[in-house]
């Protein structure tokens, strides 16, 4: 079912207000991300980044990745923001930054616990000012995580 989630996440999330994308990442782009990062992306998180690169819609940004990018600018680059917070805050390697609530929570996957489809959870957590602690799993992959924020944005418009 877990794939299942992400591939109907995918359909509907261009009917959400101010949908975008920047239409994908190159297979380069994906295997310097897990490299600097390393770490191995799972299925899903590969696909997304492939035919998406990020995603935008009404109040909601899934970051993206671009390996490349040495603006210092954080938001919406989890390759820019897990390496920063690895060096500042000890970011814990097997966790990708994936969403800012804006309210000092993040989302992160977490690599350290996958699925039965090999696929990682999707946790809330915040820096206490001295080490990350988990505040809630949110939903049991990507897919799952997405289309909760889609549906929750087409139920409110």
């Amino acid at each position: 079912m877990s794939y299942q989630n992400f591939k109907e996440a995918m359909e509907l999330a261009p009917q959400c207000k101010f949908y975008t994308t920047d239409g994908g990442k190159t297979k380069e782009e994906i295997q310097r991300s897990e490299e600097l990062l390393q770490l191995k992306f799972s299925r899903q998180c590969t696909e997304f980044y492939e035919k998406y690169g990020y995603m935008s819609f009404f109040g909601t940004e899934i970051f993206g990745i671009d390996p490349d990018d040495d603006s210092g600018e954080l938001e919406g680059n989890s390759v820019a923001y897990a390496l920063h917070d690895r060096e500042e805050y000890h970011l814990p390697a097997n966790w990708l930054p994936l969403y800012d609530f804006e309210d000092g929570n993040m989302a992160y996957l977490d690599y350290s616990c996958l699925n039965a489809e090999k696929e990682p959870r999707v946790i809330m957590a915040s820096y206490n000012g001295s080490e990350y602690e988990v505040a809630d799993v949110l939903a049991e992959d990507l897919g799952e995580f997405i289309l909760q924020l889609v549906q929750e944005q087409l139920e409110s418009q």
